[in-house]
């Protein structure tokens, strides 16, 4: 009984594949992506960035290359300088939601001047002198075609002592 329904069973796919083959109609192309995820990594990061004493600012690098330093805002500016696909990109606040994170926020939006947004939402770590370490972080850039990149993130928040 086993042997005879491995054998219809055989039978039945060699079947469909043979219809498979047969048709008519032209087979489709898959899409291909417009680039891959590893091109939105820059080849080389932000510069150093600065803080005044009192001033608190969010670092943020890839995940994928720890040593692409990628993301930087200073607390309470609505400004962020970000690193993508080699173009240091000036963003703008658009929003601001999920909990409050010292003087950031876990989620934020950005928008750029040629029509892309930015999304950033990031989960709080553990605490450290002058700041807080950041963990499964994302952010997600949305082109003005719709397209979306995610760059998975890790940071840190830190003040500079007055």
């Amino acid at each position: 009984m086993i042997r005879y329904s491995y054998g219809m069973l055989g039978l039945g796919l060699a079947v469909l594949a043979g219809c498979a083959s047969n048709s008519s109609e032209p087979a489709t192309e898959p899409v291909a992506p417009r680039a891959s995820a590893s091109s939105a990594i820059p080849a080389s990061g932000l510069g150093p960035q600065q803080l005044a004493p009192g001033e608190c600012g969010l670092f943020l690098w890839s995940k994928t290359d720890s040593s692409k330093f990628i993301f930087f805002s200073r607390a309470t500016s609505g400004q962020a300088l970000f690193k993508y696909q080699d173009n240091s990109l000036n963003l703008q606040q658009v929003s601001a939601g999920g909990t409050i994170f010292g003087q950031f926020n876990t989620e934020q939006g950005y928008q750029t001047t040629d029509g892309q947004s930015v999304a950033l939402t990031f989960e709080s770590g553990a605490r450290m002198d002058g700041g807080q370490r950041i963990d499964n972080g994302l952010i997600t850039v949305t082109d003005a075609e719709g397209w979306r990149t995610k760059l998975p993130v890790l940071g840190i928040r830190a003040c500079l002592p007055e």
